[in-house]
């Protein structure tokens, strides 16, 4: 069964429903890269530079979050916990501001951290070793770098070297964040 439902939510979703969601985050990752100059236009002219922060916001947002599911649902009591969840929104915050030029660049670290959870998310049904991180870093860096590609090819898009690295940064800090945070059992 692909889905198992209970009264209580969703119990277990098969490999299949969680690729198929890997595929169809990314493929909105891509159906968008044509239109994102003019939505980000559009955007910043009814609502004003004020949103250029919203990634930040976004991203702080995620953060918090965690922060509250680590205190309160997950009880967690280990320091060291702690102390990985402050560095490494430490290193999200200077990812934020001195690599990203623009708004827009800013859901790199949103977009690229949360494919990074999914596709990890997705490989541990079949790999049970830290080799995970390995090879979620290598199939997002490639998701990334197709990412770059197709906006090369775009004529209203640039290719840019330095976006396949913020994509890459963006997925290290997810896989960080699942490592030391919040820490699934994977074996050596």
């Amino acid at each position: 069964m692909p889905l198992s439902v209970n009264y209580s939510g969703v119990k277990k979703i098969s490999r299949e429903w969680r690729w198929g969601i890997v595929i169809m985050y990314t493929a909105a990752i891509y159906a968008f890269l044509p239109f994102g100059p003019a939505f980000w236009r559009y955007v910043l002219g009814h609502w004003g530079s004020e949103l250029n922060y919203l990634g930040v916001f976004l991203a702080c947002l995620v953060g918090i979050y965690f922060l509250v599911y680590l205190l309160f649902q997950k009880q967690e009591k280990n320091i060291p916990v702690y102390i990985a969840y402050f560095f490494i929104s430490l290193a999200c915050l200077a990812l934020l501001k001195y690599m990203c030029v623009c708004g827009a660049e800013r859901f790199h670290l949103l977009m690229y951290g949360v494919l990074s959870c999914m596709v990890f998310w997705s490989l541990k049904l079949d790999i049970k070793s830290k080799r995970i991180y390995l090879y979620t870093t290598l199939l997002v860096f490639l998701l990334g770098a197709i990412d770059e590609l197709i906006q090369g090819i775009l004529p209203m898009r640039v290719f840019d070297v330095r976006d396949i690295f913020m994509n890459w940064l963006s997925s290290g800090m997810g896989e960080l964040f699942i490592a030391f945070v919040l820490r699934p059992n994977v074996t050596v």
